[in-house]
């Protein structure tokens, strides 16, 4: 059934969706700040090149994947 009531803002009715996303980016991005403390056990280059991949893709992927991807109405 069709929501009647226009939302207040972007992020209303998707609590479960918002904390799914969350979840995953906060996963990311602590397991890039552990990557760069992997430096002894890896070695320093394989280290920093981890914690950039994860750190890159948790302000990746809520910025361009997800940002924008509702605010274009179809016609």
């Amino acid at each position: 059934m069709p929501r009647t009531t226009p939302r207040t803002h972007a992020g209303e009715g998707r609590v479960a969706g918002n904390v799914i996303v969350f979840a995953i980016v906060m996963v990311l991005f602590l397991g890039s700040i552990l990557s760069f403390g992997l430096e002894p056990q890896i070695g320093a280059i394989p280290a920093f090149a981890l914690g950039l991949i994860l750190f890159a893709l948790a302000f990746f992927i809520p910025k361009q994947i997800l940002g924008r991807s509702d605010s274009h109405e179809t016609k």
